[in-house]
């Protein structure tokens, strides 16, 4: 594999555990070290990890927190 692409794969811990369960990329980055931009984005889908996913999240924690605000005014 690609000596840029092993650096940045040993600052991330997260990188290496989604590498040991999805090995299909062991042979894509050894092949093609300049697939991994889409690596992370594949990563960051699966794991949920996105922009998005992180503002749905914070979203519905603050629907419930609401949802119990409401419920505790109403007792």
């Amino acid at each position: 594999m690609d000596q840029s692409v092993l650096t940045l794969m040993y600052q991330n811990p997260v990188y290496l555990k989604y590498l040991r369960y999805h090995p299909k990329w062991y042979m894509i980055l050894e092949r093609y070290p300049s697939a991994f931009k889409e690596f992370e984005k594949t990563l960051k889908k699966d794991l949920k990890i996105t922009l998005s996913d992180k503002i749905n999240n914070f979203q519905k924690q603050l629907n419930f927190i609401n949802s119990m605000i409401k419920y505790l005014n109403s007792n």
